[in-house]
């Protein structure tokens, strides 16, 4: 999926200074009001510099859109909150984005970001806003659904109005209840597991090779690289890429680093990577969801340490995609869960 080009440098200036002229009495051949304008725009614009809620918030907007679109299942992704709108009659809060599936179907989105250290804290959104949103999609005939993002774990899910519990007026959610009743999967989410471990090998040629000077480095030109699952070698194209994209985003941790010296010549690197805490009695091991893996490359584009440097990227979702093909049986075993909401689980923390 790409992002369809526009020329925003063009259009939105004019756009924006009319949405904030508008009550302003701004005429665009005044430059007493274009000043005006702009220096409004620089205040709004450093304030925000210092509002991590309001950064944070935007940020898991923008990088909603390019979830859904690399896990494969939209065929268009567009902003609906933009733009004026008149409306006759019921008050209505406009959700942030429109979604078309392949299969046809149309959904309108809100996105929230939730950042909370105990997973038994409720994430709570006024009666009446939640109202609003599905008052909208009503008028508009489509289902809405919550985008709900829980950044400490690094969780998306994805919520009807139903999944939510109406009490002293707002409705509430926690965790274990949003993970039993998400519905990522609508859009192609799927939690992915292998066998560890994963490793991967550099190799050079040995007739190119040196020995580590004083300083310890030495020049090294890959020739060759060899990847592995549980010692045994992944040989096909789709399933050596699929390992690599699992040890750069998946959750698996990174267990060994080690260069190979052989006659005292630097001859490859080895990078071996596994659970933290395997789980026992089961031979696979997850390395996690590709919505968590998504996020967590957007994350390296967009935050540095726990600050917002930027909103957007410029890539298109395609760039964060992990292809798998369809019924692949190829040399790395490879478990795709596909997960299902249950309203009727009940579990206490």
């Amino acid at each position: 999926m790409k992002r369809k080009k526009r020329n925003p440098e063009k259009f939105d200036p004019v756009e924006l200074f009319t949405a904030i002229g508008r009550d302003r009495g701004y005429t665009i051949t005044a430059d007493s009001d274009v000043d005006d304008f702009v220096e409004r725009v620089g205040r709004s614009l450093k304030s925000s510099q210092t509002n991590p809620t309001l950064l944070h918030g935007k940020r898991t907007e923008a990088l909603f859109a390019h979830v859904a679109g690399a896990l494969g299942r939209c065929r268009l992704i567009k902003q609906e909150d933009s733009g004026s709108v008149f409306i006759d009659g019921q008050d209505i809060e406009i959700p942030d984005y429109r979604l078309i599936l392949n299969d046809g179907s149309i959904y309108l989105v809100e996105v929230k970001n939730f950042h909370s250290y105990d997973f038994r804290t409720e994430f709570t959104l006024r009666r009446d806003y939640l109202e609003k949103l599905a008052a909208y999609a009503a008028l508009n005939g489509v289902p809405f659904r919550v985008a709900l993002y829980f950044s400490n774990p690094n969780v998306w899910v994805l919520l009807p109005k139903e999944a939510f519990t109406l009490r002293g007026g707002k409705y509430r959610i926690d965790f274990v209840q949003a993970l039993a009743r998400n519905d990522m999967a609508l859009l192609g989410d799927r939690t992915i597991a292998t066998l560890p471990d994963l490793r991967i090998e550099f190799w050079g040629d040995p007739t190119e090779c040196s020995a580590p000077g004083p300083d310890g480095t030495a020049p090294f030109t890959i020739r060759r690289i060899r990847v592995f699952c549980q010692d045994q070698e992944i040989t096909d194209d789709p399933g050596k890429n699929i390992a690599f994209y699992l040890t750069r985003l998946g959750r698996w941790e990174e267990k060994e680093d080690a260069a190979v010296i052989e006659e005292g010549k630097l001859v490859g690197l080895r990078f071996i990577f596994g659970p933290r805490e395997p789980a026992e009695d089961q031979e696979f091991q997850i390395v996690g969801t590709l919505s968590a893996m998504v996020s967590r490359a957007y994350q390296e584009m967009t935050m540095r340490e726990s600050d917002v440097v930027s909103i957007d990227v410029k890539h298109d979702p395609d760039i964060f995609s992990l292809s798998i093909p369809e019924g692949y049986r190829g040399s790395l075993p490879l478990w795709q869960f596909i997960l299902q909401p249950n309203y009727d689980l009940q579990a206490g923390m």
